[in-house]
């Protein structure tokens, strides 16, 4: 049987994964996940906003892409935020995505754990990129649409606190998997996607200073293997690329299926 092929489909498969000239902010740039993402993306094309709370980090990484901006900010200041989708308007004249990566990870039993260090973990890990993505699907309503990306955990589907203790992080990453829903169902009609990517074991700061070795939890994994800086970065153009025009409102696991299991 042959099944026929639209020109409109024809025409999508060329470069489906294509960012290439688009505006992207991408939030804790400094190290981890996030330098990976704001490089990967540079070497696809993208015109890299990068942010983070170290200005040498950032200064590092401006010299090893090709077309990235950095601004250094606290995102748990209004006015950080304000400024940054301010100097992305600025210098690019549009917003085409958002990476809401910044986050902070403190593990530490609950009932160690006081009303202070949760509000602490909720206003970065949660306030900061919800107001963060409010802000930009401004812009993006107003240039005719675009994609948020929300960068979750895997702390945020499944209980970790048997290695990682962390209630209020968990709360955080739980909270916003579930806003994610939320913000695609009030602005899809503005042409703006939100999704989010929730990943799991990946070697970087964040994890440096939890009591088990990364091999611990790799022995705990479906494929094996901590994650790689690819993994990460390919999810993440994909929700942002035409190849997930047709995609919102959901939360991709990159895990190694850890979450499956």
């Amino acid at each position: 049987m042959t099944v026929a092929v639209s020109s409109e489909a024809a025409r999508s498969a060329g470069e489906p994964f294509d960012v290439g000239g688009r505006v992207v902010l991408v939030t804790g740039a400094t190290s981890g996940l996030g330098a990976w993402i704001a490089e990967g993306l540079d070497a696809a094309g993208a015109l890299v906003v990068a942010t983070g709370r170290r200005a040498d980090r950032l200064e590092e990484l401006a010299a090893r892409l090709q077309r990235c901006v950095v601004l250094p900010a606290d995102l748990t200041d209004d006015d950080a935020r304000a400024e940054l989708v301010s100097t992305a308007l600025d210098t690019h004249g549009r917003i085409d995505g958002l990476v809401n990566n910044a986050g902070v990870l403190r593990a530490v039993p609950a009932l160690k754990e006081t009303a202070d260090d949760v509000r602490a973990l909720l206003e970065i890990n949660l306030v900061a990129p919800l107001d963060l993505a409010r802000q930009c699907a401004l812009a993006m309503r107003e240039s005719g649409g675009g994609s948020i990306v929300n960068i979750t955990s895997m702390s945020g589907i499944v209980a970790t606190g048997l290695t990682v203790p962390s209630a209020g992080y968990c709360a955080a990453k739980a909270g916003l998997a579930h806003a994610t829903r939320e913000l695609a169902v009030q602005w899809g009609r503005h042409g703006v996607r939100v999704n989010a990517v929730a990943p799991g074991m990946f070697p970087t700061e964040m994890v440096d200073g939890l009591a088990e070795p990364p091999g611990f939890f790799a022995d705990r994994l479906v494929l094996k293997r901590t994650g790689t800086p690819g993994d990460i970065v390919g999810a993440v153009r994909f929700l942002l690329s035409d190849a997930a025009a047709y995609v919102t409102g959901q939360q991709l696991a990159v895990d190694g299926g850890r979450t499956i299991t």
